[in-house]
């Protein structure tokens, strides 16, 4: 027998003295039933170990009012009238009547001008003018005695005409050497000192009238058809003064860069307390609807960026997607929600919609709800993190 068959007789027989060594007494493996009872069992007193009590929110019930929808506007004040007042004629500046931010009436004297030789021009064109005036009379005399032609006559009475224009003209002329208010208002600035010579067109002085003042806003042209003349409107100045007002012009052609429409409102500046060109914010209301009014700090976000409030449904999550219609810093209208809604205003930031809460009903949102949010996000935590604890002692 070759050394190859013994080789391959051994390996035949330690198979199956291998085998056969399972079949002794006291090598029979754990049922597989057993095991797989207490895997189960191990596993439902994990899960049940591992177990989480529901999240706590605080949630207010919420009913739908009547809110008077306002268009908001940012704007600045403008004075109704503002003169650039200009030389109308050259000459050399004698005096200054007024001062800057002075008030003037209509027909106060701003600044005037050195006549210079225009006094004597007027006494000559008066002069002339009588002497056209005796020509004109002779020829007329003469004319009906037929001494003198019509065309004579003519020429006579075209030259009395001509004299009176040069008068007219050095009359106005002269009149133009003092240069006055044209309504009543303010002198805003006055660019000329004492002895400047200035010529026809050169500024002089700056009158605004502040009575009434204009608010001016530039609105968007899907709310100037909310609009109307005669509207009341109300007017926040950037100094916290409010004042009322009354919608004097819309405009009806737009402005070509920016696609917004020119709006006035009017106010009552008597004592001339409101200045040109002061921030302000114009709140006009446009008409009225359902909204819910809650604190600005139940706002939130879902995970697809969308603004709303989370509330509650039974002990079932949801979330509210809202429009804003205005409000302030701490509280703010909505629209979007049911006419009665639970709305949960403390700790809405650290549950999802769909999950089961423990509800605690309040009637108004706390002082400092951002701190009572973070005090619920730790109770909702903590018993995570108390299992994890035990698990990890385990």
């Amino acid at each position: 027998m070759n050394a190859s068959r013994l080789i391959a007789i051994a390996l035949i027989v330690g198979a199956v003295l291998w085998i056969g060594s399972s079949m002794l007494p006291g090598a029979e493996p754990a049922p597989a039933e057993e095991t797989s009872e207490t895997t189960a069992n191990g596993a439902d007193t994990g899960s049940s170990q591992a177990q989480e009590p529901m999240p706590s929110v605080r949630a207010m019930a919420s009913r739908a009012e009547d809110h008077v929808e306002q268009l908001i506007q940012t704007g600045s004040t403008e004075a109704a009238v503002k003169s650039d007042i200009r030389a109308q004629t050259s000459s050399r500046i004698v005096e200054i009547a007024v001062e800057k931010g002075a008030r003037v009436k209509k027909g106060d004297v701003l600044v005037r001008l050195a006549a210079d030789d225009r006094p004597a021009r007027l006494e000559k064109a008066r002069a002339l003018v009588d002497q056209r005036d005796l020509e004109y009379d002779a020829a007329k005399s003469l004319a009906k005695k037929d001494y003198r032609s019509k065309t004579g006559v003519a020429e006579s009475k075209a030259a009395l005409e001509e004299a009176r224009a040069d008068l007219k003209a050095i009359e106005v002329e002269l009149a133009h050497t003092t240069i006055r208010a044209p309504f009543d208002g303010v002198v805003e600035t006055r660019p000329v000192e004492m002895g400047d010579l200035v010529s026809i067109g050169d500024a002089i002085a700056t009158v605004i009238q502040p009575d009434p003042m204009l608010v001016v806003a530039h609105v968007p042209e899907h709310s100037i058809g909310l609009l109307h003349v005669g509207q009341m409107a109300h007017v926040r100045l950037f100094d916290g003064r409010i004042r009322q007002g009354v919608v004097r012009y819309t405009a009806i052609a737009s402005n070509n860069e920016t696609r917004t429409y020119r709006v006035e409102v009017e106010l009552d500046n008597a004592d001339f307390s409101i200045p040109d060109g002061m921030t302000a914010e114009l709140v006009i209301p446009v008409g009225t609807q359902k909204a819910h009014k809650i604190s600005s700090s139940s706002l939130t976000l879902n995970d697809d960026g969308e603004l709303g409030v989370r509330g509650v449904e039974g002990e079932t999550v949801v979330f509210y997607p809202v429009t804003l219609q205005g409000g302030d810093r701490d509280n703010v209208w909505i629209t979007g929600l049911p006419d009665q809604a639970d709305l949960i205003v403390v700790g809405q930031d650290w549950v999802k919609e769909g999950t089961k809460v423990t509800i605690d009903r309040i009637d108004h949102v706390p002082t400092s709800a951002k701190s009572a949010n973070a005090d619920t996000a730790a109770q909702a935590q903590a018993p995570e993190g108390a299992t994890s604890q035990q698990n990890a002692g385990n």
